[in-house]
């Protein structure tokens, strides 16, 4: 028997925690029973190979909103070519892109999921857009999803989602020494202090208040070390700024890592200051590594899981943020925080056994539904 074929659509397959979030779900899925393929609008990708080797299928279309017309008659020909499919999972960050959804519905595309991934939209006119499409929304997608309630509350008003969480593969998280010291001795870290975080460089991520707080922390600690992990279109911009404030010897720009697990083990303290996230993944994945984070009141507390999170404002000063960090610059024991994450349902093989079920019971119930 044929195996579930899932479209999965998304702006691109890079470095982001929805990307993070379908591979991971990808790589654990039994893939005798479902199987996924990309619908993509951005060549940035970082897991082609790997999509293929799993038997998925990558179809490209021109990219949104650049270009929105020859963006929506690909996706016509795509659905007009392809008219196999059962379910479409769109994914997105706010209610801009709604071409998959719209051309699913009128293709015959029984179950269409809408996947809210964020809080925000990153301009004025995008917000007013997703505003907009909100208030039809339930009549294209069949089925709403989030990251967190919030995430819901943005996208559907939080009526009928289901909340599915982030899943991670727990195990490769966990505080690994041996990571720790050669990660440690890739980039010169003996003897310092390592203050973390990933993310792409974008205006969400708050690039720029993360090197306020660790100018701080580097005036008390000449031996703190800026470790950030991730690309992105503001990348440029951060280094100048590193490079005015006479900082380049002490903060490390390691571009996009696909051992980001490895990463977290050798830092000392985890940073998040974002303006705002859907969830936050990469701090579920700190506290997998046993790492103390200190994150923002933006980032949900659906990622509280461990008493190794805490929150401090935005709107509290830099010096606040970096004597709450330097707590840490003595060391401290890493605890093995796999039963906590196991019990609040983010790891990822409990997950996918979730998604499996909930994919296989639309293809049979909408069968059901055409033998009537």
């Amino acid at each position: 028997m044929e195996p579930i074929r899932v479209l999965h659509v998304i702006d691109g397959m890079g470095s982001g925690g929805a990307e993070a979030f379908i591979m991971n779900l990808y790589r654990n899925i039994d893939r005798t029973k479902v199987q996924f393929d990309f619908l993509l609008r951005n060549a940035e990708n970082m897991h082609f190979d790997e999509i293929e080797s799993l038997g998925g299928h990558i179809f490209m279309t021109a990219s949104f909103p650049r270009h929105a017309w020859q963006n929506y008659k690909d996706t016509k020909a795509f659905f007009t070519e392809h008219n196999g499919y059962d379910i479409i999972h769109v994914h997105g960050n706010a209610l801009l892109y709604m071409s998959g959804l719209l051309l699913a519905k009128k293709t015959g595309v029984p179950c269409r999921i809408m996947h809210s991934h964020n809080t925000q939209a990153r301009k004025p006119i995008f917000r007013l857009i997703h505003e907009g499409n909100k208030l039809f929304i339930n009549t294209l997608a069949t089925n709403q999803m989030a990251c967190s309630t919030v995430a819901g509350k943005w996208m559907f008003y939080g009526k009928d989602c289901k909340v599915v969480n982030n899943g991670i593969d727990v195990k490769e998280y966990l505080y690994n020494e041996i990571a720790r010291n050669d990660i440690r001795e890739e980039f010169q870290l003996d003897g310092k202090f390592v203050v973390g975080h990933v993310g792409r460089f974008l205006n969400s991520k708050n690039h720029s208040f993360l090197l306020d707080i660790f100018v701080e922390i580097h005036k008390q600690n000449e031996s703190a070390v800026l470790l950030l992990i991730g690309i992105g279109p503001l990348e440029e911009e951060i280094r100048n700024k590193v490079h005015q404030l006479g900082l380049e010897a002490a903060v490390i720009f390691s571009g996009m890592r696909r051992d980001v697990e490895r990463m977290l083990q050798a830092m000392d303290i985890f940073l998040f200051p974002s303006l705002f996230e859907g969830l936050g993944i990469v701090a579920v994945e700190a506290q997998a590594a046993g790492l103390h984070a200190i994150v923002s009141e933006a980032v949900p507390k659906e990622a509280f899981l461990t008493e190794l999170i805490e929150s401090i404002p935005l709107s509290a000063p830099k010096e606040e943020w970096a004597k709450k960090a330097l707590l840490y610059q003595q060391g401290y024991d890493r605890p093995n925080t796999f039963e906590e994450l196991q019990n609040a349902g983010y790891n990822i093989e409990s997950v996918a056994k979730e998604m499996e079920h909930f994919y296989i019971s639309k293809v049979q119930g909408n069968k059901s539904l055409a033998n009537v």
